[in-house]
């Protein structure tokens, strides 16, 4: 079972857009789909970057993962991103 938003400080009483994902996708997002769930992790990744405070360019080590992610498994990337996460 997935944790509610909740668990994670997001207070969906207050936040019209966390209550609407809530209420299409259940408390935990339980109910999204693998590939809406990628997308939205890249898309609010993606602007999560571009709000970051110090404006920092990737360094050459970030870009060298870029370029080699080919070498990983469809799994493999699933689990480096929640590695990612911690």
């Amino acid at each position: 079972m997935s944790k509610p938003l909740g668990y994670f400080s997001l207070d969906v009483n207050n936040n019209a857009l966390l209550r609407d994902m809530t209420e299409s996708w259940g408390e935990g997002l339980e109910e999204l789909t693998e590939a809406d769930t990628l997308w939205l992790i890249a898309r609010i990744a993606h602007e999560a970057w571009q709000q970051e405070q110090t404006k920092s360019a990737p360094s050459s080590e970030a870009k060298e993962v870029v370029d080699r992610l080919h070498e990983l498994s469809y799994h493999e990337k699933q689990w480096l991103l929640q590695a990612l996460t911690q």
